[in-house]
């Protein structure tokens, strides 16, 4: 009987910690994008590029490459300032393990855009693998 005991008491302090520690991954990457929104709502490229992994997929109007992060500042940097953030909307966000997503919509001076950011976990933080960002309206 107490070996049984100690079976069920090890399992539940076992299930206990995975959920924990599945929670605080999630919860980890739901303050990297609130973060992010702020950023792109400031149009920062520069701050906004210290979230990006070493490598960054971006796509913007149908036109994808990888970028190093330096490569993925500047085009950021040249896309905010020919488009002045006025509003940024997280629309939909979610994390599964060490992954999470957030779609959002830019509001700019000239046009509107449907932004999909996609994160994974680096180490204790999250970092942009994948940006894509779509014009809605002109």
């Amino acid at each position: 009987m107490n070996k049984f005991l100690f079976v069920l008491a090890t399992t539940l302090v076992l299930s206990t910690v995975s959920l924990v520690l599945a929670f605080s991954a999630g919860t980890q990457q739901q303050d990297v994008i609130g973060k992010i929104s702020d950023i792109f709502k400031a149009g920062n490229a520069q701050e906004l590029s210290g979230y990006f992994n070493k490598t960054i997929e971006i796509e913007i109007d149908g036109e994808e490459n990888f970028y190093s992060r330096a490569q993925a500042e500047l085009l950021m940097k040249d896309f905010l300032n020919k488009n002045k953030p006025t509003k940024f909307q997280v629309n939909h966000k979610g994390a599964k393990d060490s992954n999470g997503f957030a779609i959002g919509t830019l509001t700019t001076d000239s046009k509107v855009f449907r932004v999909s950011i996609f994160l994974k976990a680096d180490g204790n933080t999250s970092l942009i693998h994948q940006l894509r960002i779509e014009t809605l309206s002109e």
